[in-house]
């Protein structure tokens, strides 16, 4: 999904809400393309506000932050990146993934939020 929006936004030269000028590609490969917030539910109606972005360093591959701005106790982050799942910081960066998802999980009951 990242793949496909990152090769949408390049493609229409967008990055981020300010105009890209005309670069290199080694330049525009660098850009910032993407950031999103939304607010995770996880069972139980335990919520977490999160944003993340993603740049893409070519090769298909991105770099990126996630942070939370709030989240409710008992719930534990959990991010995806090609392939493993691993209980996450509440902010974090990450470098040279395909494809990366956040959610949000209830640690009584050990249900998660679908992922984002």
């Amino acid at each position: 999904m990242f793949q496909v929006l990152a090769g949408i936004l390049a493609a229409a030269g967008v990055a981020g809400s300010q105009p890209v000028p005309e670069t290199t590609p080694e330049a525009t490969a660098d850009a910032e393309l993407a950031r999103a917030c939304t607010t995770l539910t996880a069972p139980g109606n335990r919520r977490a506000n999160v944003c993340k972005t993603w740049t893409a360093m070519g090769g298909g591959v991105y770099r990126g932050t996630w942070s939370t701005s709030s989240h409710a106790s008992g719930t534990r982050l959990q991010f995806y990146a090609d392939g493993y799942v691993f209980n996450a910081a509440w902010n974090g960066d990450y470098s040279g993934v395909q494809r990366f998802l956040l959610r949000l999980c209830n640690t009584s009951t050990g249900r998660c939020s679908a992922w984002w």
